[in-house]
């Protein structure tokens, strides 16, 4: 089936359409990607001038999509409206102007990658808005290099009951 313009109507639960709406949010991270299981010589060959011991820094860009039946009082996506606070108090506020390389830890992958960054959001988001209405994610490292999760390719994985200790991120969080 085609996806264009004439794709056909959206589909329908129970009678309601089903929307899906994207927000796009903004953070600044630094990080260094850095193995410690291997030598210098080689996160300097795998992850070249990324693995600088002084690190760097991003301004990522992150789009959230969420999908649910259109609210028949409000004539928005029923939830829509949390979705700006969740994320605000989630992974903003957690991750802006932060060292990821403290954030993220051996279980959640092996260096703080944006793909393993983008994993880690998807755990905190999943688990904090209505179950299932997650939709997809979309991490902006730079304009050239992005990282996307959809709701099929994680439930295929079997990785969606996985979570990010809150605790050990707040901790880290300044006063």
């Amino acid at each position: 089936m085609s996806k264009g313009k004439n794709a056909g109507p959206p589909p329908v639960a129970r009678g309601v359409h089903l929307v899906e709406v994207t927000h796009a949010y903004h953070f600044s991270a630094a990080h260094r990607l850095h193995n410690a299981r291997f030598s210098p010589a080689e996160n300097a060959r795998i992850y070249g001038r990324c693995n600088n011991p002084n690190g760097h820094g991003h301004t990522y860009r992150l789009e959230v999509t969420i999908r649910g039946p259109i609210s028949p009082q409000t004539g928005r996506i029923a939830g829509g409206p949390m979705l700006d606070e969740v994320v605000r108090t989630r992974v903003v506020q957690r991750f802006d102007r932060m060292d990821l390389d403290l954030l993220i830890t051996p279980t959640d992958g092996p260096t703080s990658t944006t793909e393993v960054l983008a994993a880690v959001i998807w755990r905190i988001l999943d688990g904090a808005l209505t179950p299932g209405r997650l939709c997809r994610l979309r991490l902006e490292e730079t304009p050239n290099n992005f990282f996307e999760l959809g709701r099929d390719a994680v439930e295929r994985s079997g990785n969606t009951t996985s979570t990010t200790p809150g605790d050990r991120v707040e901790k880290v969080r300044p006063a």
